[in-house]
């Protein structure tokens, strides 16, 4: 698997869109401060093929979209054994807060398509290759070539993982080697091997009760039953021929029985054929009724023309209106009176109006003069007051006109004579003026009720313009009192002669109905004979049941005959359909066949059919139990065999020689590819062994000193798991099914651990590996001389908006 392109929007702390380009990359680095988002890009990748990453734990996606996001994308396009395909992959989030995934889908890539361009790059452009997260990554297992476990320890390279393998102990290495070179399938081939054998026991088990239930079958007992089927089919055209001459005397017979039944059937309806009584007076009784009803039809005619004159009279006068009209007359009387009574006394009372209006002007004048006297006394008891500090022709301390008199005397008595005549002149004209008041508003109500009064009157008038006078109005109302009287008398006897003529009308119906109860009587009387052709019906009654009587008489003899016949051939039918019956019996006898004594053809011939069918099945079940017991034990120690098979072979690899012999094997190989990759990292110093069950180091530069691989320094270490790693890598390719397609190798390292040189020469193992292996090599590293030896670098940067892609090359 080489990656060529890599989209991701919501995904981890990649909020906006984001693409990193790998097209013509053969050796690249993710490089950027911690937590920038390095690691998600493999996630990513992992994501986008097999739907989980080893980072997740329990394969949960529940933080795979960013914070921020509510939906995350993912796609990876990459290159396989030289073919191009596409895989995405979207996460979405629900109300609830959980993150599923929505979409997966992979497709191959026609040629020719530029993953570098996104206007060539669109969804549903190639070949679907699976539509669900399931197929997606059982698909993308396929293609590549690796499932999971292995493409993250030959694709992507933690190095914790074989940090631990290298220090791991015997058991947990044992655990470890098995999981990763899939060793562990031998220990799955076992339980499946004791799994097949208890299965192929069971089933044997199973098919020996089997065989006990199916009956053992001779070769005389399928020979007796198909001589049984040969028998039974000769006889088949012997009793349809008998059969089917069975079922002509049948018919026959049928036949026969009907015409007697028939001819019983006439007789009896003949029989009753007769004539009943008072047929000829119902006729008269008829005419006699109509003539009746005939007679009141007239009479009740007369009375209702005398009772339409008096009610057209009637309807001429309208008594309602009449009576409104009078009561308009009287009305407009009692308003003319009220309307000449009313200005009588309006007329009074304006005159009292003005009387009070005079008197209140009066009292009006007394109050000024009053008010000018209390003024003039209020004035000279005021100088009396002064009249000590007065002198004569001096200023006035009050009003600063020069005094011409000094006052003689007090005359404070004076004003209050002044002041109490005021007073009373005040009151009378507030009487006087309170006594027009009341005279106005009575006079105003009076003036209000004439105009309604004379508004009233108009009215009447107007509705009485073209009424006829009172008196014409009183002729006309007695008139229709007259006719009201005459026209009771009226209805009475037209309810009288309706009454007489209902009678008439009850009786001619009822004549009526005795008529036709006798036609019906008649009718049903020929009814009963209508195949036999009687005569038709006529216009008289009498006449007709005569006609009919006679008739009857002489098809009742044509009937007796008829009878006497059929019975005479039923009785030849039936004893030839016996003698047939008893050959039938006697042939089908011989081999058990229960059939009816008294069935028809048909029934023979079904009997013999199912005895027929009946044998064929037997022999039939008797061939198939024998097939059944053949077959069942054939499977049977088929079962055994196999029993036998998974049983050994379950038992071979039960025994721990055969692990411990491929965990040996696969061992050596790792050591002896590692030992070649570590001299050449270490540049020449150290070779790895295996000894003792633990990796040893063997130090060249120390008198080829051997030492446990737990002594190595923190850079040696990550040497010798690089080392180890990449071996496995290349043993992992070699076993894995179908042909891997190991195309890339990314390393997410702890770099910084080496020293100068060793980090140069684990660059340069590196940069060979592209070369040697045509592998495209990818490395996470914070190491900015490593980084500076990379020809591609993707720097990953973060800030508040999220991680952000910048590439550079050399």
């Amino acid at each position: 698997m080489r990656p060529i392109r890599l989209d991701m929007h919501g995904f981890g702390s990649y909020t906006e869109a984001s693409t990193l380009d790998f097209t013509d990359v053969d050796f690249f680095a993710l490089t950027g401060p911690t937590g920038a988002g390095k690691s998600t890009v493999l996630d990513a990748m992992c994501f986008a093929l097999y739907g989980r990453t080893p980072r997740w734990r329990n394969n949960t996606t529940q933080h795979a979209i960013a914070p921020s996001a509510v939906e995350g994308r993912v796609r990876l396009v990459f290159a396989a054994a030289g073919v191009h395909y596409v895989a995405t992959r979207i996460l979405r989030r629900d109300k609830n807060g959980n993150v599923k995934t929505t979409m997966a889908a992979l497709e191959q890539l026609p040629e020719g398509v530029n993953p570098a361009d996104d206007t060539e790059l669109v969804e549903g452009l190639g070949r679907a290759l699976a539509g669900s997260p399931s197929t997606v990554s059982t698909a993308a297992e396929r293609i590549v070539g690796l499932p999971f476990d292995q493409f993250t320890k030959c694709v992507l390279l933690p190095q914790g993982e074989f940090a631990e393998f290298l220090h791991a102990t015997a058991a947990d290495r044992r655990k470890i080697l098995e999981n990763l070179l899939g060793h562990s399938a031998y220990r799955r081939v076992q339980q499946l091997a004791g799994a097949r054998r208890d299965a192929a026991a069971t089933a044997q088990r199973t098919l020996e009760a089997q065989l006990q239930k199916v009956p053992q079958v001779s070769d005389e007992d399928i020979s007796a039953a198909a001589l049984r089927v040969e028998k039974l089919e000769k006889l088949t055209e012997s009793v349809r021929d008998k059969a089917g001459a069975l079922d002509g005397l049948d018919t026959a017979a049928e036949a026969a029985r009907r015409r007697s039944s028939e001819a019983e059937a006439n007789l009896a309806s003949l029989t009753y054929i007769k004539r009943p009584g008072g047929v000829d007076d119902v006729a008269a009784q008829v005419a006699d009724a109509a003539e009746r009803v005939k007679a009141k039809a007239a009479e009740v005619e007369a009375t209702e023309a005398e009772d339409e004159r008096l009610r057209a009279e009637l309807d001429g006068l309208d008594l309602a209106l009449i009576e409104r009209q009078l009561k308009a007359w009287e009305e407009l009387g009692e308003t003319e009176t009220s309307l000449k009574t009313g200005r009588e006394l309006t007329e009074e009372l304006r005159h009292q109006y003005d009387e009070a209006k005079e008197l209140e002007g009066a009292a009006a004048e007394e109050v000024e003069i009053q008010h000018a006297a209390v003024h003039k006394a209020r004035m000279a008891d005021l100088a009396g007051t002064l009249r000590a500090e007065l002198v004569g022709g001096e200023d006035c301390p009050v009003c600063d006109r020069p005094v011409e008199a000094v006052p003689e005397r007090d005359l404070s008595a004076a004003l209050e004579e002044a002041q109490q005549a005021s007073q009373t002149a005040t009151a009378e004209y507030k009487d006087a003026q309170a006594a027009v008041v009341n005279l106005q508003a009575r006079l105003d109500s009076y003036e209000e009720r004439l105009t309604e009064l004379d508004v009233k009157r108009r009215r009447l008038e107007n509705k009485l313009k073209d009424v006829p006078e009172a008196g014409v109005l009183q002729g006309r109302r007695e008139a229709a009192a007259e006719a009201r009287q005459l026209l009771g008398g009226t209805a009475a006897a037209l309810k009288a002669a309706r009454r007489a003529l209902r009678e008439a009308e009850k009786r001619k119906a009822g004549a009526e109905e005795q008529q036709q109860r006798a036609w019906r009587e008649f009718g049903h009387a020929r009814d009963q004979v209508a195949v036999l052709g009687p005569p038709a019906a006529g216009t008289d009654l009498a006449e007709s049941w005569q006609r009919l009587v006679d008739w009857a008489a002489g098809a009742l003899e044509r009937a007796t005959a008829e009878r006497g016949a059929a019975r005479e051939e039923l009785d030849s039918l039936d004893g030839r359909a016996a003698t047939l019956r008893a050959e039938l019996l006697g042939a089908m006898a011989e081999f058990d066949v229960a059939v009816p004594r008294t069935g028809t053809g048909g029934d023979y011939v079904a009997a013999h059919a199912a005895a027929v069918e009946s044998a064929r099945a037997a022999a039939e079940r008797l061939a198939e139990a024998r097939r059944q017991r053949v077959e069942l034990d054939a499977e049977t120690r088929r079962y055994a065999r196999e029993t036998e098979v998974a049983k050994a072979l379950a038992t071979h690899l039960e025994a721990r020689r055969f692990m411990e012999w491929l965990l040996s094997e696969a061992l050596d190989e790792l050591v002896t590819g590692a030992t070649v990759m570590l001299s050449r990292i270490t540049g020449g110093q150290y070779d790895l062994i295996y000894r003792d069950q633990d990796f040893w180091v063997v130090d060249h530069h120390d008198a080829d000193m051997a030492r446990p691989a737990r002594s190595l320094s923190g850079g040696e270490t990550f040497a010798a798991s690089l080392s180890l790693a990449l071996a496995l890598s290349d043993q992992l390719a070699s076993l894995s099914r179908d042909g891997a397609c190991l195309e890339s190798i990314i390393l997410d390292e702890g770099f910084g651990t080496l020293d100068p040189e060793t980090l140069d020469a684990v660059a340069s193992t590196l940069e060979a590996l592209t070369v040697s292996s045509e592998r495209t090599v990818g490395l996470v590293t914070h190491v900015a001389d490593l980084a500076e030896r990379v020809p591609v670098r993707f720097r990953i940067l973060k800030d508040a908006k999220g991680s952000h892609v910048e590439k550079t090359m050399e």
